[in-house]
């Protein structure tokens, strides 16, 4: 019995430091790292958001799941100018009205189609709104699929029409549901020539901003892009689409930035009579809303 107490008191005794084994197993802090879990949805969108303010951008993100009818958004309601994704309703107009053969295009009328949906071509957008009604295009769009929140353009120029990203997102929804009341092949044409976006506009443009560069491992996506400046100061970026297998996903991203041109002298860009291609500020605008995509789907895919 002694000899096994003495044992007991021996494993007990206090080191030079006077802590024991047992103290010091207590005191042991725990050096694992646990990884956090990851981001939901809504919480990337907040992210998202929040580093685009950091960037001095406000964002609207809408986001729809046609499968299944989830819908995520930020900012949806707050209207904004479509600035080129306007034409998209002038595409829209024309083709239904060949669909109830109110008139018949010519070849070289669905090459100008294909020209101002593929390459952002603003002088075939330009030609094909003054010959087929200007803002009673937008009306002719805005009645056919319930847009409640799209205005016709305050000056009667396509690029001043002004929407949300919830009316976006009904809008290509309904086409591709064909309640809008173009036919399949209308459809079809006007979502082939959004596959086929070209990645720089016809004026030189970089328009691979947003879903088509923050979403390279998408496969199938078919996007309108649109730019302006200056809206009250402010650079306006659009990257809309439709993504995966019969369009399963609608995404829509607008940024309306602040122009930073640090210490320069830069003047403000009008993209009504330049292009901007070289424009600083242009480049950081459209890689804020790239960002956002990323930022959204960090898989550089929806799903």
């Amino acid at each position: 019995m002694c000899l096994a107490a003495a044992a007991i008191a021996a494993c007990a005794s206090p080191s030079d430091d006077g802590t024991t084994p047992d103290s010091r197993r207590a005191n042991d802090v725990d050096t694992t790292v646990v990884a956090s879990a990851p981001l939901t949805l809504e919480g990337r969108i907040s992210q998202s958001v929040a580093d685009a303010a950091d960037r001095g951008a406000d964002v609207t993100i809408a986001l729809l799941d046609r499968r299944d009818g989830h819908y995520e958004s930020f900012a949806d309601t707050t209207p904004f100018a479509t600035a080129s994704v306007a034409k998209l309703f002038i595409a829209d107009d024309i083709f239904y009205r060949e669909t109830i053969a109110d008139l018949e295009l010519t070849a070289d009328q669905h090459a100008l189609v294909a020209r101002m949906l593929e390459y952002s071509d603003d002088d075939a957008a330009n030609q094909l709104w003054d010959e087929y009604g200007a803002s009673d295009i937008v009306l002719d769009v805005v009645s056919r699929y319930g847009l409640a929140d799209t205005s016709v353009p305050y000056d009667d120029h396509w690029w001043n029409t002004t929407t949300t990203g919830r009316d976006l997102v009904d809008y290509y929804a309904a086409v591709l549901d064909g309640r809008g009341g173009l036919d399949a092949a209308h459809r079809d044409e006007m979502m082939a020539y959004l596959r086929t976006s070209s990645p720089t506009a016809a004026d030189g443009y970089d328009q691979s901003f947003g879903i088509p560069a923050g979403l390279p491992d998408e496969t199938d996506v078919a996007v309108k892009q649109g730019w302006m400046c200056c809206v009250d100061d402010r650079w306006m970026h659009l990257s809309t689409g439709v993504i995966g297998p019969d369009g399963r996903y609608v995404l829509v991203l607008v940024s309306r930035e602040d122009l930073d041109y640090g210490d320069s002298d830069a003047e403000y860009p009008d993209t009504s009579l330049t292009a901007a291609v070289d424009d600083v500020s242009a480049a950081h605008a459209r890689e804020t809303v790239t960002d956002v995509a990323r930022t959204l789907f960090p898989q550089r895919r929806i799903d």
